[in-house]
This record gives C-alpha cells, sequence and structure tokens, in this order.
C-alpha cells in the first residue's frame, strides 16, 4: 500500500485529489474524495478516456498518461504522469498561473490554449473537458509553454442526453470548437476577477 499524506497534494478538484506518488517523482496518484470518496467513478472514466485515445492516435505526446490502479492510504488512486516543467517543478494549471501569477501574459497564455485546442480538433482527439483546470502548462527554459491535458474523462463523461459528440467526428468538433471559445473567454475573465478567487 503506497501512503499518501497532506505534503505530497499537489491539486484538489470536486471529485479527486492528486498526490505526488512517493516512490515516483514523473508520477501522480488521482484518488476520490468528498461525498462520494469510496465511488472510484472519475478515475475508471478517465482510464476508459485514456484507453480510448490510445486506440485512435498514434502519438499522444501532449497527455498526462495513465498507468492503471494502485491502492493507497486514502483509497484505491489511478497513476499517471507528473508533468514538470525544465527546471524540475511541477506544472502549473492555466487555472493557477492567471489566478495567482502576478506577472502572467495572458494573451500569450491565450494564444497557447488555443493553439493546443485547434491541435486536438484537427487530431480528432476528444477532450470535451476543456477547461482552466484541466490544461497544465510546462514551462520551457527559453520562457515557451507547452500545454498537456491531464483530465481525460470528457467522453465518457459526457453530459448529453444522447452523446452523439462521443461517437460522431462532425458533432465531436462542433462541441470541441465551442469548449474552445469557452476556454479563451474563461481565461480572461478569470484574470481580471482573480482577486475574488484567490
Amino acid at each position: 500500500m503506497i501512503v499518501l499524506d497532506n505534503h505530497l497534494l499537489i491539486n484538489q478538484g470536486k471529485t479527486r485529489a492528486c498526490y505526488l506518488h512517493p516512490g515516483d517523482k514523473d508520477l501522480v496518484i488521482k484518488v476520490p474524495v468528498g461525498s462520494k470518496k469510496a465511488d472510484n467513478r472519475s478515475n475508471i472514466t478517465e482510464l476508459r478516456g485514456y484507453q480510448a485515445l490510445m486506440r485512435e492516435q498514434v502519438d499522444l505526446f501532449c497527455i498526462s498518461h495513465c498507468y492503471g490502479f494502485v491502492t493507497t492510504s486514502l483509497g484505491k488512486g489511478l497513476v499517471c504522469d507528473c508533468i514538470r516543467d525544465d527546471g524540475g517543478a511541477v506544472s502549473r494549471t492555466i487555472w493557477d498561473i492567471i489566478i495567482y501569477q502576478d506577472d502572467c501574459d495572458v494573451d500569450h497564455i491565450k494564444a497557447v490554449a488555443d493553439a493546443f485546442c485547434r491541435f486536438l480538433i484537427q487530431r480528432d482527439t476528444r477532450l470535451f473537458d476543456l477547461n482552466l483546470k484541466n490544461i497544465v502548462l510546462k514551462l520551457h527554459k527559453d520562457g515557451v509553454y507547452a500545454p498537456f491535458a491531464v483530465d481525460l474523462k470528457g467522453r465518457f463523461d459526457n453530459k448529453e442526453t444522447i452523446p452523439v459528440s462521443s461517437y460522431s467526428r462532425y458533432f465531436a468538433r462542433k462541441k470541441m470548437d465551442r469548449r474552445r471559445r469557452q476556454l479563451l473567454e474563461r481565461i480572461f475573465l478569470f484574470r481580471e476577477k482573480r482577486v475574488e478567487w484567490q
């Protein structure tokens, strides 16, 4: 069993917390939290999404890969890549950068996010949950960001009554483009109101 504690915690969402793997600096472990702590649905859905992407894509260098489940002191966890900057620090999400970094170049972040989304759309990579907390920006030594998707549940966590976008290329691209526009709008919106979120 892998022991996890708060000093390993990287980030936390509504349904999961993400911890550094204590035995491997290049991995993280996602475990369920909150009222659905015993429910590992988000992790199962993410692994399903990852497996679907791997069946369809030749090279997915822009995602955090999944490696299966492990038993931890906080429950069953999903092991994934830990994205790190060239300097070794854990890469931050777009949310963390635009909310907490005083000197961030919002236009640059928007351009990186836009190019990333367009790349995913062009390759029919169905990651519908494109939000500020699901994309990390790996900082290279030259100051350039490389985006990575770190939540792959989108296709199988589809809120449509009839999830046509999960199976139709045409509707998937339409939905991805809507998500792209929403993401870009939110980058500016949350940056302007960052004090409220700190």
